[in-house]
């Protein structure tokens, strides 16, 4: 049995731990990953990456659909969703290749296999054959970061088959457009995919347990994408639960709360994920977890055991890419000798939906139940001059501060490329900037960023193109 020793070994290539490697690489440290699957975890393979590549071709189809309001008269397209499904592949192939680029530059080693702890500083790994390497390997490691990340699980009575009742990576596989589409589940994947492939032609129905769908957004966000969806067509059915699903040749009958009968082609199940936590080693390094099975980490990422840190969706909390690759620079440079605290204050996120959303920080609610006497300005798209060339004047800007400091608490943002006009207000955040600096702040015309500086002037009162 081969032995290879490192500075650091992180088990898992998603973006906590090659983000983590990268880092640790650029400070010094020798550094082997062990990943079973793809470089680049979920998020790359399965999860944003090839998620977003469909959401721009949805995107290209909205625009087309709506041409004739500029002018433009567009007859005969067709959409070759086979062709778009390639498209998706070819982008994240290149980002893959781009990744093993990039340890290769950093002289990082790559061991193909799945890797469990036996002791606090050794890593046993079943080699998967590839690049000749076969068997097991053994990594003595000083220091060690549990990337593993987490999965969908089945919730009854839908239990994931891999042909009808699919997850994220079964709906990323799909080889034709399902006439029908019963999402259960109406957070962000099952809104992503909804809103996807409602614009590929299926007819979707969201079946949500909660009383709104995106439960984690701003309430008036929500209210916003539901309005939209429906709009679309999206049926979206919350309070509602379901109680049994049949399958009848091809297709799913699906009765809910109250003896509704959906039939289905397909059935996306996106209620949650659990962590990748048990078969690791964990009990043999002596690293805990709580009770749902997420390793316990400090805000230096490390676990209860001092040389073993843990990094991303395995740890719980916002799992997020960017937040998991974060943590792993964190890891990374405590373990190198600094002393990083990871900061969960100003994390922004998108949800790209139609409109998109753009969220940072606390939202009203969350704002007042912390104690703040807030104070709130919003602008709305439909008084954007540059909503209005482009058509989309759906949504809005919210900035939530303290009415005393005019500290920044946070921004919920919904409408035309929020999923980027969020991090204005992140920026602003984190440089400790007070809500004058942004309404102060001379922004170009016509841009959507107007409305960031607007919905600033509105907690004063004092935005020009809205009247209160």
């Amino acid at each position: 049995m081969e032995t290879r020793n490192a500075d650091l070994c992180v088990l898992g290539g998603g973006p906590g731990g090659y983000v983590a490697a990268i880092r640790a690489a650029k400070l010094g440290l020798k550094t082997i990953v062990v990943e079973k699957e793809h470089l680049g975890g979920t998020c790359l393979n399965w999860g944003c990456i090839p998620t977003k590549a469909l959401f721009h071709v949805a995107e290209k189809l909205e625009e087309l659909k709506k041409s004739d309001i500029f002018g433009i008269s567009i007859s005969g397209y067709s959409f070759n969703f086979n062709k778009a499904m390639e498209r998706k592949d070819s982008v994240v192939a290149a980002q893959r290749q781009g990744l093993g680029f990039h340890f290769r530059k950093n002289s990082i080693e790559l061991v193909k296999g799945t890797g469990r702890l036996t002791s606090t500083n050794t890593v046993e790994v079943d080699l998967d054959g590839s690049a000749g390497q076969s068997g097991k390997a053994v990594i003595e490691a000083k220091n060690i970061i549990l990337a593993t990340g987490a999965t969908a699980g089945s919730v009854p009575p839908f239990i994931l088959d891999g042909s009808g009742i699919i997850d994220n990576i079964g709906v990323l596989s799909l080889t034709e457009v399902p006439e029908s589409l019963l999402v259960v589940g109406g957070g962000v994947i099952g809104c992503e995919f909804a809103n996807i492939f409602k614009t590929f032609g299926s007819e979707v129905t969201i079946v949500e347990i909660l009383p709104r769908i995106l439960s984690t957004e701003d309430a008036a966000v929500s209210k916003v994408i539901t309005k939209v969806f429906e709009k679309k067509g999206i049926r979206v059915l919350t309070d509602t639960t379901a109680e049994e699903v049949i399958k009848d040749g091809g297709r799913y009958l699906c009765r809910i709360k109250g003896g509704q009968e959906i039939t289905a082609d397909k059935i996306l199940v996106s209620v949650g994920r659990k962590p990748i936590s048990s078969g690791i080693g964990l009990d043999a390094a002596g690293v805990k977890t709580d009770a749902k099975g997420f390793i316990i980490a400090d805000e230096h990422l490390r676990t209860n055991v001092p040389n073993i840190y843990a990094v991303g969706d395995v740890i719980g909390g916002l799992q997020l890419a960017h937040v998991a690759s974060d943590e792993g620079k964190i890891a990374a440079e405590n373990i190198a000798g600094k002393n990083k605290l990871m900061d969960y204050r100003v994390i922004p996120w998108a949800v790209f939906t139609s409109p998109e959303i753009g969220t940072v920080g606390l939202n009203e609610e969350q704002a007042t139940a912390k104690g703040y006497n807030i104070c709130s300005g919003t602008f709305p798209f439909t008084n954007s001059g540059k909503a209005f060339i482009t058509g989309e004047t759906e949504g809005f800007i919210k900035i939530v501060t303290d009415r005393e400091t005019g500290e920044i608490l946070g921004a919920q943002t919904v409408g035309p490329r929020c999923s980027d006009l969020v991090h204005e207000v992140a920026v602003a955040m984190k440089g400790e900037m007070v809500v004058d600096n942004l309404a102060e702040t001379v922004h170009s015309h016509p841009t959507l960023s107007e409305a960031v500086m607007e919905a600033a002037e509105d907690c004063f009162g004092l935005a020009t193109h809205l009247s209160r």
